[in-house]
């Protein structure tokens, strides 16, 4: 008998939740599960909608342009009444909080939900309500032990209620822009190095450490170039340091690219974080073969192993990120071995592999229900 299962999100804005359903939707087993979509929120002009690979008629679509939309609230009570789901896997706090309170209304034996990040500014309410929904949730699902660690402390909830699975890289590298044509874009000429990295400019990926070692870095190989891929509230204030330092004809921070049509161009991929979770654009620039430099911290020794695909260093040590850029830029021989590792090292961590570890979670949860 097939599992007839639902997700259940937000919408399909762009972001890494999101991306991670569009990529288990087509990958999951037929033979196994019966699934089903639905989306809480009309969509916006940034979705994944059209990447969507997915029969319409299993996609079912609701109107909450509020919280207590009770007309929508009771839609979604009946849909799941009438479809008689065996499990509910819900994604992002509204699907969350919505979608599992009317599954648990509506009896659907297996309820999982999704934590992508960390969230300390939540709500005491939106704290309060997901202490109580996980009672009724089966499994907590999170993409790493710095998620897992961090919600099970603030919303009180046992850790054995967590399971940790690696999102695997998905970035689709069909249609990325020319390397040639982004290095035109950029004003960087075709035979200079670059070192890359891409992230949100917040002040927990540290960028201003890359920028002070990238000052140390240029004193040795001034026809290298440093891109800060990513847009966010330090912009202005980084972009102001790299003034400060004279640098700003070999720092670059052009804003907001496709991180498919950069990586490529990649000699050496740095983040210097002083805090992340899991470090989905280091796996993807490690798929590339690219070697890495990054701080040691949280998931990413799991990934950058020192000395082997690249180099470790403490946070906020910009000698030490200066001395690991200059050593992989003097030496080809050392960045070529590393990204080869590098690549071979994130290969297990495959779509194919994870959804055979999620679809094991659904099937074992749901066999050791007591039976209706």
């Amino acid at each position: 008998m097939k599992l007839k299962i639902l997700f259940a999100v937000g919408r399909l804005s762009v972001g890494g939740a999101e991306k991670l359903l569009i990529n288990q939707l087509p990958a999951i087993d037929r033979k196994i599960f019966d699934p089903y979509l639905i989306t809480l929120f009309p969509e916006q002009k940034d979705s994944f909608r059209d990447q969507l690979v997915f029969e319409k008629e299993r996609w079912t679509t609701f109107d909450f342009r509020y919280l207590l939309n009770f007309i929508e609230w009771l839609k979604l009570f009946r849909f799941l009444k009438k479809e008689k789901f065996d499990a509910v896997v819900t994604s992002l706090f509204s699907a969350n909080l919505v979608v599992r309170i009317t599954a648990i209304l509506a009896g659907v034996p297996v309820i999982v939900s999704y934590e992508h990040n960390i969230y300390p500014d939540k709500h005491r309410w939106q704290i309060i309500a997901d202490k109580i929904l996980s009672f009724w949730t089966d499994k907590i699902v999170v993409d790493s032990g710095a998620a897992k660690e961090f919600t099970a402390k603030q919303e009180d909830i046992p850790l054995e209620k967590f399971l940790l699975l690696y999102i695997p890289p998905l970035l689709n590298m069909s249609g990325a822009k020319n390397p040639m044509t982004i290095r035109q874009e950029l004003k960087i000429p075709a035979e200079a190095k670059i070192v890359l990295t891409v992230s949100r400019l917040v002040e927990e990926k540290g960028h201003k450490y890359l920028i002070e070692a990238a000052k140390k870095v240029l004193e040795k190989f001034p026809e290298t170039y440093f891109v800060i891929v990513g847009w966010g509230p330090l912009e202005n204030n980084l972009k102001s340091k790299v003034i400060s330092l004279k640098l700003e004809d070999r720092v670059l921070l052009p804003g907001k690219m496709d991180i498919r049509d950069v990586l490529p161009l990649a000699d050496v991929y740095a983040d210097p974080a002083v805090w992340t979770d899991l470090p989905i654009a280091i796996m993807e620039a490690l798929r590339l073969k690219k070697p890495v430099v990054a701080s040691n911290i949280c998931e990413i020794p799991v990934f950058v192993r020192g000395e082997e695909n690249g180099f470790l260093v403490e946070p906020k040590d910009v000698a030490g990120l200066a001395q690991k850029i200059n050593l992989l830029l003097e030496n080809e021989s050392l960045r070529k071995e590393m990204g080869e590792k590098g690549g071979k090292i994130v290969e297990s961590y495959s779509m194919d592999n994870y959804m055979k570890n999620f679809q094991d979670l659904i099937t074992g949860i749901y066999q050791n229900k007591p039976q209706k």
